[in-house]
């Protein structure tokens, strides 16, 4: 504008033809407006993840209506599992004294959440929570005059754990051109009323596309092979051992947001707005000794990823992963195409070329070389004794006669099954294991007079082995009768050889009726991955002959209580020698010769005792803590 004593500017000049000209030009000319500067637009500043480097940590956060108004603090992640492994997060208490609806909102302005249109590119606003108590969560935008609509409300499902709410905002107006644009976000994190102080943490808000948020795999990412553990070095994965203290996500100034959820079980990592996203050995990694480079990528809708492996300097080289879209991808990469990096001092890896607005899921990311180890058995399962035919009911072995069995692999089993001949001797063959059902539903079996259960079991890879027997009951049908699942459990077995387990009936605790046995389930560990062969399944009365008993026979080591109340402690028989505490996955946690089992460091769940009687007998049972 012109200088003060000059005044204001109150007159136009108009040039039509400002040009040399070789003729008379005729201009026409209309309709010169004085219009108002288009708004600027500088947000939504996301996602709003609380990291220093990030967007929230210094915003200006206000909290209202809770009470004597505890400010929100922003502090390290309590619990980075599951789907949130960030560092830092937003910490709310909402106080009992405080009203339902109490919250905390952001700054109007530029600085904090910072002026935008609310379109479909962003109308797809998520939260990740973790609340010890079911509640709604509410959401609110604000014009900067405070001009508003109602917030949304979504109420969280699970307690104590991370979970990712959603709020769709694409049928809310925007606000009108006298009331500026939405620049402030309101949370509301327990919109219920409180017959205490809640303890809410939330975190990673992200504004996301209508209609484009991509899905995710139905199916878990494929079960690797079963490998010497001399031959891999694994870095992500649930059928190896991973190298230790792995940072999944270093603070690189990414966009990606990196969480683990479950898919039929098995844990897989996602890589949410994702432009490019580091991982960070605890140490470097000599795999000078390896051949390939493997993992599983998914994604709906990333059409470049490079990985890249990084040594120091750094030194990194890119290798583009090929894509199929909403399909599994596994990649076996020659560790020579990462030329020019130092094998033996690896010491990074690095995913990019996303745009920042999508999404790829990957699993199993490991080096490895080709070796050999024993993954099926070169002899058959022994031969079983001769026996009266009236004290056996077998179900498979060519030394009896087998009854009707309906189905080896029921529908929802969650495992393969294949079968094999070792030796000339027919043998059930069950991968990717977690659980298989086997069925005599038509033809249910009256165990009434039968006194164990045996059978065969070879395995290259499982730490527990379980056994589960369902009895429909009188009616014949599940839901008709006693159609609990009675459960033996295993640990520490031997693997690459045959283990001949022979199972009191008794030992199924809680398993009164008999006479309608319709379900066998066998499960095995690590969960989807366990490859366990079976043969000689049949029941039986009379001695064990000669096998390897898995349980004492007879009188049993005493356990009371069981199940004991966490905190307190169970008491075993006086003819304890020593006794070792393990959990599920074959973890030993105690080991002493105390004649009691103290379970105030112990979580609630199922454990398993190997009790070393004075006699010299071992004897396995299941301790369950409440």
């Amino acid at each position: 504008n012109p200088p003060a004593s000059e005044g204001m500017y109150d007159q136009i000049v108009i040039f039509p033809d400002f040009a040399p000209r070789t003729q008379d030009n005729i201009i026409y000319f209309d309709n010169i407006t004085f219009n108002e500067q288009e708004p600027i637009v500088s947000g939504p500043n996301a996602p709003i993840d609380f990291e220093p480097d990030g967007y929230g940590d210094d915003w200006t956060w206000t909290v209202f209506e809770n009470g004597p108004n505890a400010p929100m603090e922003i502090i390290a992640n309590p619990d980075a599992s599951s789907i949130n492994i960030s560092a830092t997060v937003a910490k709310f208490t909402a106080l009992q004294a405080g009203q339902p609806w109490a919250g905390v909102e952001s700054a109007h302005g530029d600085n904090d959440l910072g002026p935008f249109v609310l379109d479909e590119t962003n109308s797809l606003i998520k939260i990740m929570v973790w609340k010890s108590v079911i509640s709604d969560v509410g959401i609110k935008l604000v014009a900067a005059t405070g001009w508003a609509q109602p917030e949304i409300k979504v109420a969280n499902t699970l307690v104590n754990q991370w979970e990712e709410l959603t709020f769709d905002f694409s049928a809310y107006p925007n606000p009108p051109a006298s009331e500026g644009m939405y620049d402030q976000i309101v949370i509301f994190p327990d919109f219920a009323p409180r017959t205490q102080d809640n303890i809410i943490y939330f975190d990673n808000i992200t504004f996301n596309e209508q209609g484009t948020t991509p899905g995710e795999p139905s199916v878990a990412a494929p079960t690797p092979p079963v490998r010497d553990p001399d031959d891999v070095i694994s870095v992500f994965s649930d059928a190896y051992a991973n190298v230790p203290d792995t940072d999944f996500n270093p603070k690189w100034g990414q966009t990606t947001i990196v969480s683990f959820v479950e898919i039929e079980g098995n844990e897989t990592m996602k890589y949410a707005n994702f432009n490019y996203q580091g991982t960070q050995f605890g140490s470097a990694l000599d795999i000078s000794e390896m051949e390939y480079m493997h993992l599983d990528m998914w994604t709906a809708d990333a059409t470049s990823v490079n990985v890249f492996l990084i040594s120091t300097g750094p030194v990194e080289t890119a290798y583009p992963l090929p894509i199929t879209l909403n399909e599994w991808g596994g990649y076996n990469i020659q560790l020579t195409a990462f030329a020019g990096v130092d094998l033996t001092d690896v010491i990074q890896l690095k995913f990019d070329d996303g745009n920042g607005a999508e999404t790829i899921y990957l699993d199993n990311i490991y080096f490895y070389r080709d070796g050999s180890a024993p993954n099926e058995p070169t002899v058959a399962a022994p031969n079983p004794p001769a026996r009266d035919p009236d004290d056996v009911i077998s179900l498979f072995s060519d030394a009896y006669s087998n009854v009707a069995v309906d189905t080896w692999l029921t529908p929802w089993s969650v495992a393969m099954l294949e079968d094999i001949t070792i030796e000339g001797n027919p043998t059930k063959k069950y991968y990717n294991l977690d659980f298989a059902g086997i069925e005599t539903i038509e033809n249910q079996l009256d165990l009434t007079e039968m006194l164990f259960l045996h059978l065969d079991v070879w395995s290259p890879n499982f730490t527990f082995f379980g056994i589960k027997l369902v009895d429909f009951g009188p009616d014949g049908a599940f839901g008709g009768g006693d159609d609990s699942e009675h459960q033996i459990d295993f640990v520490d077995l031997a693997q690459n050889e045959w283990v001949s387990l022979n199972i009191p009936l008794t030992d199924f605790t809680g398993l009164n009726a008999l006479a309608n046995m319709a379900q066998y389930i066998l499960v095995g560990q690590p969960t989807g991955s366990s490859i366990v062969y079976v043969d000689n399944f049949y029941f039986y009365k009379g001695e064990p002959l000669g096998t390897t008993d898995i349980s004492t026979i007879g009188n049993r080591i005493t356990i009371f209580p069981n199940p004991v109340n966490q905190g307190g402690s169970a008491q075993l028989g006086s003819d304890v020698k020593q006794f070792e505490l393990l959990d599920l996955s074959g973890r030993l946690l105690i080991s002493t010769n105390a004649s009691f089992v103290d379970t105030h460091k112990l979580s609630k769940g199922i454990y398993v005792l190997r009790i070393h009687t004075k006699n010299g007998d071992i004897e396995v049972q299941k301790l369950v803590v409440n």
